[in-house]
């Protein structure tokens, strides 16, 4: 019965917490022409939050929620990482199923500065266009925010949401979270089986250290969902160099910069690339090595019996 309860629950969660098909939000996010119809600091009381609530008609349908946060002029600075967030987002994908993913749907792309300028101020994130690189993250229904999602209490008495917390404190320590605040993790509002979230990933990897907070840095419970320690087994590292190498890529065309296919990495030593008219991004091959190794670190806790698997 319980094995019932393990599955059914992540279903039903996914239905609650994100109504759309995940394959459908990815292009969407990514590459469906849209228009910011209203658009809010999404918390007015943080201190020089850039991170808009807007609610954005894609095509024909009706506006959506999703969260926007410009990227700088050159698209790196501390806790401001849009490379960051979408590796975040693709790592997941080696260790669990859409259904029960920890990061939200998220996308990068360009956008006119035109058509940010009336919600927030913005520069041009690269040479030769007025596009301003953004982040776009679905905005979860149904969840609530609280001081910490991990509720030791819970996590004993609710398989369903200790699965949950393990994915996503495996994700947290292979990319080095290094953002605790309150708001950057996010759990379902109605239990049981709550569904937890990380959807600020933009401190983490190679970031440097800071003062915001390292809960999910390292692992924090003792046993971990079996059969995500058995998809870590699996990865290579040629399989971390194929999915993180390159994560998102554009062409300067007519002076807007398209969203187009994923080529070679055009250096695995900087994780910003620039080549004629073409912008790339990734992880480097230093942070894709610190990945490997935590993951074998990992491992090798679980072979020990320093953590148990369930």
């Amino acid at each position: 019965m319980l094995a019932v309860l393990v599955l059914a629950a992540p279903a039903r969660s996914q239905d609650a917490n994100v109504t759309e098909p995940v394959a459908e939000l990815e292009k969407m996010l990514a590459t469906e022409p849209f228009r910011i119809v209203s658009a809010e600091v999404s918390r007015p009381k943080a201190k020089g939050d850039i991170t808009l609530k807007a609610e954005v008609a894609f095509s024909d349908r009706e506006p959506m929620r999703v969260k926007l946060r410009k990227a700088v002029p050159g698209a790196e600075e501390f806790n401001n990482n849009p490379r960051y967030d979408m590796a975040a987002y693709e790592l997941q994908k080696l260790l669990m199923d859409p259904a029960e993913y920890v990061v939200p749907p998220t996308a990068l792309r360009m956008i006119p500065q035109d058509d940010l300028r009336k919600w927030a101020e913005a520069r041009p994130t690269f040479h030769g266009s007025d596009d301003v690189l953004v982040v776009v993250q679905y905005w979860l229904h149904d969840i609530k925010v609280v001081e910490d999602v991990y509720d030791r209490a819970m996590f004993e008495s609710d398989a369903v949401y200790a699965r949950h917390i393990g994915q996503l404190n495996v994700l947290t320590f292979l990319i080095n979270h290094r953002d605790s605040n309150a708001g950057n993790f996010l759990i379902s509002a109605n239990g049981p089986g709550q569904r937890v979230f990380s959807v600020d990933n933009g401190l983490a990897f190679a970031s440097p250290d800071g003062d915001r907070g390292e809960l999910w840095k390292p692992i924090r419970v003792d046993r971990l969902p079996a059969d995500t320690i058995a998809r870590l087994r699996q990865i290579t590292k040629e399989q971390l160099a194929t999915r993180l190498g390159v994560v998102a890529q554009w062409q300067l065309q007519n002076g807007r910069y398209v969203a187009v296919p994923l080529g070679t990495n055009l250096s695995v030593f900087h994780g910003v690339r620039t080549e004629k008219d073409v912008v790339q991004f990734g992880l480097t091959l230093a942070e894709i090595a610190d990945i490997w190794r935590k993951a074998q670190h990992l491992l090798d806790r679980v072979d020990k019996g320093d953590i148990k698997t369930f």
